[in-house]
């Protein structure tokens, strides 16, 4: 057995026998109808899951489109509506159009969906589509807590748990989720912070579009906009909303509402290291070997902990990319002008941070430090069910195995294998099933380069947003798309081998 594999073996082992308690699947709650009917399952078990703070996903199409979800809420007669973003338009089930357009949904219980589509890098309406659709629904408990751990009023009063438990729980990498317990509206957070007294939790999430209610459901509105938000335990929502596909501002503003806290504590510290990467605890193999293995990361820097949108692993050391970020004044609030702060973190130590105006190719500065870094892993099972290589063939598992997974509600990851001792991780944001083959996108990800040294990545200049599409008959197509403007580079299609896994 090679060393990798002894890493990974150890790290699954240990997973298993000591962190038992995070081992809850995907399961199908309800199949919806184009009316809105129950064809099987309970539209009210899949609220009591929203409002405990389970992660939800759902497909299309008789089971051969699958995506994860952005934010959800409740709306009348026990229906949910949630939002799914992170998709660019194709042609054909593994190529992307020429002319790229983001292809937003909005699907709900009611059976309606909405898909709004928007250039890439321009404030341009491409269509709308309402339909209505048979759904299915899973959903998987995020932990065996599901009581909020905090509950606030709107004037940050606490009315249940102890906001000193939520935030240790966060400062030792715990995932959290935020309800409005008056509209039933939860989201996920991309970055979360602790007051330096540890009185007070901030999280940010800048992944949600301008809706409206139409009668028993939700659409996006006609002349869509980003809705960042950062919600805290004095009570106040703070929001910035600024145009798709251009630096114009459609307003800021707070508010005050209480909020229910929910944290997911399956992830335990892997690796730390001190501002020039020297281990300070852990260990840098059991993190590597954690990525390789399909595993989630966390990082935490001080009081400031984000979970990357990709990963990559060059020269035994890992690189993660934190894009979900908007500037802010202070842990509450953001900038009056804000712009994306993007940084890619190393295990070397090294961080570089770029920032550019939100849909705009403007330069805002950039630099790099070092910094001491925290890096947890999720301690939920993830199973490679597939390898397939450069020409397809299948070298581990079977394409049928991945296609059972996927189609009982899995996520999945992809390790690519670009080159000897580098590979790229990324999750699938969207997932289609054709016939016997699979492709998964993947969108949340910057064009970067090899680094100097020992520095995995680093972001190339001037930026775009890299999206792709791989594929498991061997093909990995992939466009660019400059940040701020519609226009692209050539496309490219690269042929690796490729780990299927699934969780």
């Amino acid at each position: 057995m090679s060393q990798l594999a002894k890493i990974v073996f150890t790290l699954l082992f240990l997973v298993e026998y000591v962190l038992s308690g995070c081992n809850e699947k995907w399961k199908t709650i309800v199949k919806t109808g184009k009316n809105g009917e129950e064809k099987s399952g309970s539209k009210r078990d899949l609220v009591n899951h929203l409002m405990a703070g389970d992660d939800i996903r759902f497909s299309l199409n008789n089971g051969e489109y699958f995506t994860s979800i952005q934010s959800a809420i409740l709306t009348g007669n026990e229906n949910i509506c949630v939002q799914a973003l992170f998709h660019i338009s194709k042609s054909g089930y593994n190529n992307f159009q020429s002319d790229a357009y983001w292809w937003f949904l909005y699907v709900c219980t009611s059976g309606h969906v909405h898909m709004s589509r928007w250039s890439v890098g321009a404030h341009t309406d491409r269509g709308q589509t309402k339909t209505t659709n048979d759904i299915t629904w899973f959903a998987r408990s995020r932990s065996c807590q599901s009581q909020p751990i905090f509950c606030n009023l709107e004037t940050g009063e606490k009315k249940c748990g102890d906001v000193s438990l939520l935030a240790n729980s966060v400062l030792n990498g715990a995932s959290v989720k935020v309800l409005n317990p008056q509209n039933g509206y939860i989201t996920s957070f991309t970055n979360i912070v602790v007051s330096g007294d540890g009185l007070s939790v901030a999280g940010q999430y800048p992944w949600h579009v301008s809706q409206s209610t139409v009668n028993n459901h939700v659409e996006f509105q006609s002349n869509v906009y980003w809705w960042a938000s950062i919600w805290s335990t004095t009570g106040q929502v703070e929001m910035s909303r600024w145009n798709v596909g251009e630096h114009t501002s459609r307003g800021k503003n707070r508010m005050n509402t209480p909020m229910e806290w929910f944290v997911d504590d399956c992830w335990t510290l892997a690796y730390s290291h001190n501002s020039s990467g020297h281990e300070t605890d852990g260990s840098l193999d059991l993190l590597v070997g954690a990525v390789l293995a399909g595993r989630k990361v966390r990082v935490k820097m001080g009081s400031y902990i984000v979970e990357p949108d990709n990963l990559y692993i060059r020269n035994g050391h890992v690189s993660a990319q934190l894009l979900g970020h908007l500037s802010k004044n202070t842990m509450f609030d953001f900038q009056t002008d804000v712009y994306w702060y993007w940084q890619i973190v190393s295990t070397t130590g090294d961080v570089e941070t770029v920032r550019y105006n939100i849909g705009s190719t403007h330069n805002r500065g950039n630099s790099a430090d070092k910094h001491a870094i925290t890096w947890f892993i999720e301690t939920r099972s993830w199973s490679k069910v597939l390898t397939t290589s450069s020409t397809g063939s299948v070298t581990h598992g079977s394409k049928a195995n991945l296609i059972t997974a996927l189609q009982a509600g899995s996520q999945l990851r992809l390790v690519v294998h670009e080159a000897v001792d580098s590979f790229s991780i990324t999750e699938a944001d969207n997932i289609a099933i054709e016939k016997t083959e699979v492709v998964a996108q993947s969108v949340r990800y910057i064009r970067d380069e090899n680094g100097n040294g020992n520095i995995p990545r680093r972001f190339r200049t001037p930026p775009y947003w890299k999206f792709t599409s791989t594929a498991t008959d061997g093909n990995q197509r992939a466009v660019w798309w400059k940040l701020g403007e519609h226009t692209s580079l050539p496309a490219s299609t690269e042929r690796y081998p490729v780990d299927w896994i699934v969780g």
